[in-house]
């Protein structure tokens, strides 16, 4: 007997490998499924500038580290303008900025900016040797401050200095045509993942959440259709249609729970990962479960690190690709 309705169709797939450069932007699949790529030792950069749930900020981000990786120094320097304007002092007293989440800050507005242009940077290096980039779209909802510019996060400040807009499908397509042109100039073999994020965002009411989730859905599709280099994976499907239980969610009843994402995770392997790297997986699951364990015993914890050791160094006798560039 079979009580659910699995998912066959997946489209256009590529495979990763564990030669590929990643960047993931966006809200949770790129969040959860990145981390396991990073556990995993691929090298990936997952979110530099902390959680993004609207397209308009992703896009931002990729123009803004496009111009710095492109070295139109005019542009660049307007761009570099625009970012330290959005640099602010909190109540907290202290700086960040509208483009990034809390994880950029200082405790001056000098060293906000430093820490904002410095992971500018490291976008903009990691674009130049890119060969996957994966887009995960939360919300079409934006807010903008005084009605000028996109924010990436509130910051938890007054809601009366932000304007909230909604996205439409055309205007999705739009940015996310111009940014995927500038990309594909910057690196012609350029793979694309773009998923839509499972979380439901209650604060809308379920009606308006799924007036929300249907807009980016037709918004993937059309960009799919229009760009071969794009590949869409199911992440909103299985979990509500293919899962389509509240057991699956966490505690919140927002969230995915931590079967959910496991199960979305093997089935991102199996329509994504090439043979080799599911075979370093499978060898590397164990030393990723010896490293989850803490023990008190000073003896116990001995031993357990030197069963790490002997383990790792075999996997990397294995697979000496995932061990390059590290001691680990």
């Amino acid at each position: 007997m079979q009580f659910t309705t699995p998912i066959h169709d997946f489209g256009q797939t590529f495979r990763l490998t564990g030669s590929d450069k990643i960047l993931a932007l966006g809200s949770c699949f790129a969040q959860v499924v990145g981390q396991r790529l990073a556990d995993n030792r691929l090298d990936i950069a997952i979110n530099p500038t902390g959680v993004l749930y609207n397209p308009e900020s992703i896009f931002l981000t990729l123009d803004t580290a496009l111009d710095i990786a492109q070295g139109n120094s005019d542009v660049l320097q307007q761009r570099l303008r625009v970012m330290k304007s959005l640099t602010f002092e909190a109540p907290d007293g202290r700086w960040y900025n509208w483009m990034a989440a809390s994880l950029i800050q200082g405790q001056s507005r000098e060293e906000c900016d430093r820490r904002m242009a410095d992971v500018m940077e490291h976008i903009a290096q990691r674009l130049n040797s890119l060969t996957v980039l994966m887009l995960t779209f939360g919300t079409d909802h934006y807010y903008s401050l005084n009605g000028q510019c996109t924010v990436a996060n509130c910051h938890k400040m007054p809601a009366a200095m932000f304007e909230e807009r909604i996205l439409t499908i055309d205007e999705i397509v739009r940015r996310f045509d111009t940014t995927c042109r500038r990309l594909i100039e910057l690196r012609p073999e350029l793979k694309i993942l773009v998923s839509v994020s499972p979380y439901r965002y209650l604060k809308y009411g379920l009606h308006v959440s799924q007036l929300s989730k249907a807009r980016l859905l037709l918004a993937t599709d059309e960009i799919q259709k229009r760009h071969s280099a794009v590949c869409y994976f199911p992440a909103y499907e299985i979990l509500n249609d293919e899962l389509r239980d509240y057991r699956y969610y966490a505690a919140d009843m927002v969230h995915p729970s931590e079967t959910a994402e496991e199960y979305i995770w093997q089935t991102f392997c199996n329509h994504y990962i090439d043979q080799r790297l599911s075979l370093f997986f499978q060898e590397w699951a164990p030393v990723l479960k010896l490293q989850s364990h803490r023990t008190k015993d000073t003896a116990t914890q001995n031993a357990l690190c030197a069963t790490l050791s002997k383990k790792t160094e075999q996997v990397k006798q294995q697979f000496p690709e995932m061990f390059l560039d590290t001691d680990n």
